[in-house]
C-alpha cells in the first residue's frame, strides 16, 4: 500500500533558512522525503546529522563561536543545493511511498531469505547472498530512519547485517544505543564484519560525544572476543587504530 505525502514549497523553506530556522527547514525536508530511497534522501539524512552535532557542541560548549558560524554557513548551503536539487526532480516520486508498516513486512520477509541461504552448499555463494539481501534491507530501513529503534536488541542476524549496513551508509551517532544492544548477538563473521564497517563510519563522521569513544572500544572490544577470522578481527584492529588516532591515545 502506498501513502501520499505532502508536497514541498522550496520558496517557503527558502525563506526559513534566511531566517535562520534549519531546524524547521531539516524537519520539513525529512518528512518529505521519508519513504523514498535516492541519493537526496541520504544528503538529507547527513546534512541532519551534521546540523544536530553542531548544535550539540555549541550546546556544550565545545566549539568556538568562529568554528560554528563557518560549520553553520556551511549546512546553509547544503541545504540551499537539496532544495534547488528536489526542485527538479518529480515530486510524485517522493509522495507515493509505501508505508512504515509495508516496509516491515518487506524486512522479515527478507529476513527469511536471508535465513534460506544456510542451506546453500558453496559457502563464497551464500556469503555473497546474505550481503546482497542484507543491503537491500538497509536500503528498506533508510527509507524509515527511526524503524532501526524498533530493532533494539534483535537476535535476527539479517536484520543485525542490515543495520549495520544502514550505519554505514548514514552514520549517526544516535545509533549508537541500537548497535550497543546487538553487538553482543552478532554470532558469526558476516554480522560482526557489518557491524566493525558502521563503527568505523562512525568514528570517521565526526559526530562523537564525550564519551562515545568508550563505548566503541568497548563495542570492538567485544567483537574481537568472541572471536572471527583474520580478515574481520584486521579490520577490527583497523578501526581501533583509527579510533586512537581521533582521540589521541596511543596503544604501548
Amino acid at each position: 500500500m502506498k501513502t501520499k505525502k505532502s508536497t514541498l514549497d522550496p520558496g517557503k523553506l527558502k525563506r526559513l533558512i534566511s531566517q535562520g530556522n534549519l531546524d524547521k527547514v531539516l524537519d520539513e525536508l525529512i518528512l518529505f522525503i521519508e519513504g523514498a530511497a535516492n541519493n537526496m534522501t541520504t544528503e538529507v539524512y547527513h546534512t541532519s546529522a551534521r546540523f544536530r552535532r553542531l548544535e550539540a557542541e555549541r550546546l556544550r560548549g565545545e566549539i568556538s563561536m568562529k568554528d560554528y558560524k563557518t560549520e553553520f554557513n556551511s549546512i546553509t548551503l547544503s541545504l540551499l543545493e537539496i532544495l534547488d536539487s528536489v526542485g527538479e526532480m518529480d515530486h510524485k516520486f517522493f509522495r507515493d511511498v509505501p508505508s512504515k508498516e509495508q516496509v516491515k513486512k518487506e524486512i522479515k520477509e527478507l529476513a527469511v531469505e536471508f535465513a534460506k541461504t544456510d542451506r546453500m552448499s558453496n559457502i563464497p555463494s551464500m556469503l555473497r547472498m546474505k550481503i546482497h539481501i542484507a543491503r537491500k534491507m538497509a536500503e528498506k530501513l533508510m527509507l524509515f530512519p527511526d524503524l532501526v529503534r524498533e530493532y533494539i536488541g534483535t537476535t535476527d542476524l539479517a536484520v543485525i547485517c542490515a543495520i549495520g549496513r544502514k550505519v554505514k551508509i548514514v552514520p549517526d551517532i544516535a545509533d549508537l544505543d541500537v548497535l550497543e544492544s546487538i553487538v553482543p548477538n552478532a554470532r558469526t563473521n558476516v554480522a560482526k564484519g557489518f557491524l566493525t564497517n558502521a563503527l568505523a563510519e562512525l568514528i570517521y563522521a565526526g559526530q562523537l560525544r564525550i564519551g562515545d569513544d568508550e563505548r566503541l572500544y568497548e563495542l570492538l572490544r567485544t567483537i574481537k572476543q568472541e572471536g572471527g577470522d583474520r580478515v574481520l578481527l584486521s579490520n577490527v584492529e583497523r578501526v581501533e587504530a583509527a579510533l586512537d588516532y581521533l582521540t589521541g591515545r596511543s596503544r604501548a
